[in-house]
This record gives structure tokens, C-alpha cells and sequence, in this order.
């Protein structure tokens, strides 16, 4: 009976390994031609075959888009990625804990089968192999055919990208990097493409080694990125010297070193009010006056350094918009819906009574007029309706404005630019508001403070949680499930390493 019981089990497991490896192969060893326009269009109009990707300049070129493509995919940065960061960090309740919406990870309830999970992890190394895949091709021929300079800016361009990848990564599946000064374990470090079957089995490298690699490909990155672009379009959809920069004012801030980010953040942000870009060389970058206009079409503000670009029959599967928004029936008035799936928490940074109702943050948030949802909040910041076409931010301006704050103040205690930098950011959406701390703690916390504010929505708050050693908080919704505090020596503290990658890697 036993034999009989576990044979097809045996069967089906190795059903599925077959063909979870021939996805795999199938997906990443096809390169995207992309239709070449001033934003990155990420629609694939042909496949190339792997021996003809880095035949001509317009192949090799054509690449690009395609990696950027894959980055921008829904299990990733077209909003998966953002949306699960922001269903665990507490700012945000699940309405109907919809397993296929993020309910799991918003209950911190995740195992390794769960669709979050994978789909995430999936995206993610989808993205870190065609990276690779590219790397590889350009060093054996695609130099040859685009010459030197093209060559530099290309790889570069994908470093970036597999480097914004690992960090994601690690914000999810790995222990933070204070603990254990990052010897904890961390990520397959995958550096060579796979184009075909191969041998997957890899151990996961220790938490510091992974991020030593992000900072090697953003240092490549800063030296052979373009300085910028022709058109603001490109300057916002694709990399350049202050997108590496400012990737590694975020990486610094995460592995708790605050001399660095003061050292990258200089590069970029001046010493004195008001706070632009030092080096006019490079793209200009500045806090525009008011803020809704970043979330505004046509989303290429100076504050733009790096954000995922849609339009019309490009939309992703799963966007942030169809998740946040209400649906029609609570949404009167806002003049767009979605599905509701994931509503404010009143009780969350919402309730904090320095954020003022007259601060112009505060539009992104949408209050429920009537009906049995009365007075449910809502987050509109990314507010376009179907087809669902805002740009994601990946990095701000202000961001890096503030983690160079946090930084200042950390080296420096009661810092006067760092203080000057927290005003600015507040100033520019509540001018009636200038912060006069006390003292470091209290500069500090308003710092930390103000990041919940400035990148509510935006899948920040989870990545500063893990960095500072923050049990994710409880969610307690009136006349809701409550789900209780997760401490950081629990063990759903972090997400497992998910079946599709254990099926096939035996070292994981």
C-alpha cells in the first residue's frame, strides 16, 4: 500500500521538475527584440535566437529593452515585489485575505508552496539570468560589434538591473544584514547565464557576500553608465550615473554603513538649501514643489531617478493600482477603481496626527463617502484606472535626500544638514511644518518617521523594518482578523526559499 501510495507522489514530482526546468530554459534563454522608443517598450515583437542575439548593433540594442522588460515584470517590479513589501510592513489591510492577492503574506502566513513566494523568487532570477545571459554574450561578441563605448554603457545597464534584483531579493528572503554583521544566510549568487539544461545546484552565499556583489556592480555601473540621457523619458526609464549612486546611497543605508552613504549621497545632493544634483555634468535631479505631480503623467519630474514606465496594452498583470484603489462602489468620486483588495489602516502611519490634513501628501489618500465602507481610507497614489498605466518609482530623489539625513545623523548626531534635509522633504508637501529636534534620537525618529510618510504605498517600509531590526507590526482592523506582531526571532519573519527553486537546486 505504501508503494502504491507514494509511487505517483514520485511521478508527479518529477512531472513537475521536468517541467519547471524546461519553463525555465525556455523563458530565459529567449532574448526580447523591443520596439526602440523614447521610454523602454517593454512589448517582445520577436525572439532571437541565442546565436544571432549579438549579430548586429541593433540586436545587441535591441537587448536592452528586454532586460528592463523582464525587471519590469509583474512578479517584480510591475508591482508584485512593491505590493507584497507593503501588505507585510502594517500600513495596509487585506480585505478578504485573498490567497492569490497577497492575504498570505499579509497574515505572515507564507510556507515554501506559497504563490507569493514563488512568483517573486521566479521573476527575480529570471531577470538576474537574462542579465547574465547579456554579460555573457557581450563579452564574447557583442564588444566586437558595438565597439568600446556601447559595450561599457550596455553592461552597465544590466548590472544595475541584476544589482536592484539581488537587493530586492534580500529584502525578502534573507535576515537582515545588522544581524550578524550579514553572515546569516542569503541568495544563490548566480554570475553566469543558463541557456540550457545545466547543473542548478548552488548554495545560497552568505547575506555580506551577496550585497559585496550588488555594491561591485553598481561601482561598474557609476563609472560606465551614460551621465544622461537626451530626453527626461530616458533620464526617468533607463539607468545612468545617479541611478548607481543613489542604488548605492539604499544599499549603504541597509548594510548599516553610514560613512558610505554619506559619500555617495554628496556626489548628488548639495551641501546647502535648496537640495539639486552638485554635478551639472551628470542628470538633474530636485524636489519639484509639489509632489503629485511625480504620480502624474507624464511621470519625468526631476525628482524621477529610476522608475518602470507603462502606457496603454502594457499594463502589468497584477498592478498596484488594481490592488489599492477601491472598487467602484466605495470609490465614488475618485473618478477611477480597482479591485480593493488592500485598503489604508487607520491605525497606521494614516493616524499620525504631525502629518497634516493640509499636507499635499494627504491627496493620496481617499476616504470612503458613504455606504457600508464609510470612511475606509484608501491609497491613491498610483490612481490611473484601467489599463492601469502608472509609472512605479524605483528610487527618488527624496529618498536618497533622506537616507543621507539618516546617515548624517547617525555619524554625526544632532546634524544642521541633516535637519535641513528632513525639512525640505516635509517642507516641500507641509510648509506650515519645521522640525526643531531636540536632540540625535529625536532627529532620528523624525527621519524614520518621514520616510513612512514620503514612501507610503511605494514598498519601502518592509526594507527599512528588516534593516533597523523592526518586528513587523500588528494589524488590528476594527470588526477584521487580527493578525499579531511577527518578531524578528520568529521564524515568519522573513520569507522561506520557495519550492520552485528547491525542486531543482539540491544545495539550496
Amino acid at each position: 500500500m505504501k508503494t502504491t501510495l507514494n509511487q505517483p507522489n514520485f511521478k508527479i514530482l518529477e512531472m513537475k521538475k521536468i517541467q519547471y526546468i524546461s519553463t525555465i530554459i525556455l523563458l530565459l534563454t529567449v532574448i526580447f527584440s523591443c520596439k526602440k522608443s523614447d521610454t523602454i517598450n517593454p512589448i517582445p515583437t520577436t525572439l532571437i535566437a541565442d546565436e544571432s542575439a549579438f549579430s548586429t548593433p541593433a540586436r545587441v540594442a535591441n537587448q536592452i529593452n528586454g532586460l528592463y522588460a523582464t525587471f519590469k515584470g509583474t512578479g517584480l517590479w510591475g508591482s508584485n515585489y512593491v505590493l507584497y513589501s507593503e501588505a507585510r510592513a502594517g500600513e495596509f489591510i487585506s480585505t478578504n485575505q485573498n490567497p492569490l492577492q497577497g492575504g498570505l503574506t499579509y497574515m505572515m502566513l507564507t510556507d515554501p508552496g506559497t504563490t507569493d513566494v514563488n512568483i517573486v523568487w521566479l521573476q527575480a532570477y529570471q531577470t538576474i539570468n537574462a542579465c547574465n545571459v547579456f554579460l555573457d554574450g557581450m563579452d564574447a561578441s557583442g564588444k566586437a560589434v558595438v565597439g568600446d563605448s556601447l559595450y561599457k554603457n550596455y553592461t552597465a545597464e544590466a548590472k544595475v538591473l541584476r544589482a536592484v534584483t539581488y537587493y530586492s531579493l534580500l529584502q525578502l528572503y534573507a535576515r537582515p544584514y545588522k544581524e550578524n554583521a550579514g553572515k546569516s544566510p542569503g541568495l544563490p549568487l548566480r554570475l553566469k547565464g543558463n541557456t540550457g539544461l545545466a547543473n542548478y545546484n548552488l548554495a545560497r552565499s552568505s547575506v555580506d557576500s551577496v550585497y559585496k556583489q550588488i555594491l561591485v556592480d553598481l561601482n561598474y555601473a557609476e563609472n560606465n553608465l551614460p551621465a544622461k540621457y537626451s530626453t527626461a523619458a530616458l533620464n526617468t526609464t533607463r539607468t545612468h550615473k545617479n541611478s548607481a549612486i543613489a542604488f548605492k546611497t539604499r544599499v549603504y543605508l541597509s548594510m548599516g554603513d553610514y560613512n558610505n552613504v554619506i559619500l555617495e549621497g554628496n556626489k548628488i545632493v548639495s551641501t546647502a538649501s535648496p537640495f539639486v544634483t552638485t554635478n551639472t555634468a551628470n542628470a538633474s535631479h530636485s524636489l519639484p514643489a509639489d509632489i503629485t505631480t511625480v504620480f502624474k503623467t507624464p511621470y519625468t519630474s526631476t525628482e524621477s531617478i529610476f522608475s518602470m514606465p507603462f502606457a496603454s496594452g502594457d499594463g502589468p498583470g497584477n498592478s498596484m493600482a488594481t490592488n489599492l484603489l477601491p472598487n467602484s462602489t466605495d470609490g465614488v468620486g475618485l473618478g477611477s477603481a480597482g479591485t480593493g483588495q488592500f485598503y489604508v489602516f487607520d491605525k497606521g502611519i494614516a493616524s499620525d496626527v504631525n502629518w497634516k490634513a493640509t499636507d499635499k501628501r494627504r491627496n493620496f489618500i481617499f476616504t470612503t463617502a458613504s455606504g457600508t465602507n464609510k470612511g475606509r481610507l484608501w491609497c491613491a497614489k498610483f490612481a490611473v484606472g484601467t489599463p492601469y498605466t502608472d509609472y512605479i518609482p524605483v528610487i527618488r530623489y527624496a529618498e536618497v535626500m533622506l537616507n543621507l539625513a539618516e546617515a548624517l545623523t547617525r555619524v554625526n548626531g544632532l546634524d544642521a544638514r541633516a535637519r535641513a534635509l528632513l525639512n525640505a522633504v516635509r517642507g516641500r508637501s507641509d510648509a506650515t511644518t519645521i522640525f526643531a529636534p531636540t536632540d540625535n534620537v529625536d532627529l532620528l525618529n523624525k527621519i524614520i518617521n518621514e520616510r513612512r510618510i514620503e514612501f507610503f504605498g511605494e514598498g519601502t517600509r518592509n526594507a527599512d523594518l528588516m534593516r533597523l531590526g523592526l518586528p513587523v507590526p500588528a494589524k488590528t482592523p476594527t470588526g477584521s482578523t487580527p493578525v499579531p506582531q511577527t518578531n524578528t526571532t520568529d521564524g515568519n519573519y522573513i520569507w522561506p526559499i520557495p519550492n520552485n527553486e528547491s525542486l531543482y537546486n539540491k544545495l539550496i
